[in-house]
């Protein structure tokens, strides 16, 4: 089933994309035209929807953009992070779990996994639901590059897009879940992409979030001033509840472990 795209230089185009770039076990290269002419490039299964000279929104997120990082990520940080964070011991299973049981993708769904890194939640819905249409969206190339690889070891199709999430490139109502692991801490205009977020997502959906709060420990808040020169924002629980009601969503259950907080929206 192919995917229509709202193109991102102009939002009453669209875009065709074929389902075969989700097929990752085969190697797909070629375009996808606007009709307006404005082409756009699919390069190893990845949409290249974002422009290849960027101006990156943090230096956090410029982190991302380096080839060891995407390497590393998953395999050594985001493995033991949430622990490290949190003072608490949890897996990855026991996040991958969290997730599912939050959202209980069903057979139809069309899901998001907004700035993916790696696509763990992504990677984890579609394998969950294989009849759902993910896709793994982010701003880093080299990320996609990587997730790509997982998927294709663990025998998982998804449509992996290069974009920025302050401007998703779909049209309003099209997801029925979206998630997001962490990113948020590293935007700019949290706001803007709370609000893309709510606009792509259906009237009934589900929008689960991972991300941190501002600690509460004179060491941890030492340490996450040193970090806000990088980009990163932190809130409070009270301050994160506020933020999400006034992008549009109800918060139907959060749950922390330390500073780490899972939301689930609607």
């Amino acid at each position: 089933m192919s995917l229509e795209l709202r193109a991102p230089h102009n939002e009453r185009l669209s875009l065709e994309l074929p389902v075969e770039t989700a097929q990752l076990g085969t190697p797909f290269n070629g375009s996808i035209c606007a009709a307006d002419g404005r082409t756009f490039f699919i390069e190893h299964n990845i949409i290249r929807l974002a422009e290849n000279r960027q101006s990156f929104d943090t230096l956090a997120q410029r982190s991302n953009h380096i080839s060891i990082t995407a390497q590393l990520y998953e395999a050594l940080w985001r493995r033991h992070s949430i622990s490290l964070l949190s003072g608490e011991s949890f897996s990855l299973n026991e996040e991958k779990k969290l997730l599912l049981d939050w959202t209980g993708p069903i057979s139809g769904e069309t899901i998001l996994d907004v700035g993916c890194s790696t696509a763990f939640y992504a990677r984890n819905l579609q394998g969950y639901e294989p009849e759902t249409q993910t896709v793994a969206l982010d701003l880093s190339f080299p990320m996609l590059q990587k997730a790509r690889e997982k998927a294709v070891t663990e025998k998982i199709d998804l449509f992996l897009i290069q974009a920025n999430a302050q401007q998703i490139p779909f049209f309003n109502d099209t997801f029925d879940i979206v998630a997001m692991g962490g990113t948020l801490n590293e935007v700019s205009n949290t706001i803007q992409v709370l609000t893309e977020i709510r606009r792509v997502l259906r009237s009934n959906g589900r929008f689960f979030i991972m991300y941190l709060l501002k600690s509460t420990q004179w060491l941890g808040r030492v340490a996450q001033e040193s970090s806000s020169l990088a980009g990163l924002h932190f809130w409070t629980y009270k301050e994160s509840k506020k933020l999400f009601e006034r992008a549009g969503f109800t918060v139907d259950r959060i749950e922390t472990k330390g500073i780490v907080a899972f939301a689930l929206l609607s």
